[in-house]
């Protein structure tokens, strides 16, 4: 099994990338819309670069813990 992004586009669905595929060959094809788009993608980068930097994040939580 292969898992391949496709774009709908006029009532077509086209592969991102080449398919290894023979002509005319069946495939069963499971739509799964992208939960996680490029604008939220670039929102969590930007919002990473406010966050401070946390050195030895581990022995934080340790002492946290205790």
């Amino acid at each position: 099994m292969e898992v391949i992004e496709a774009i709908y586009e006029d009532g077509i669905l086209k592969p991102l990338k080449k398919l290894n595929l023979k002509e005319k060959e069946k495939v069963i094809l499971v739509i799964r819309e992208k939960v996680i788009d490029d604008d939220f993608i670039t929102l969590i980068e930007e919002l990473s670069k406010k966050v401070p930097k946390v050195e030895n994040a581990s022995k934080l939580l340790e002492e946290e813990r205790k």
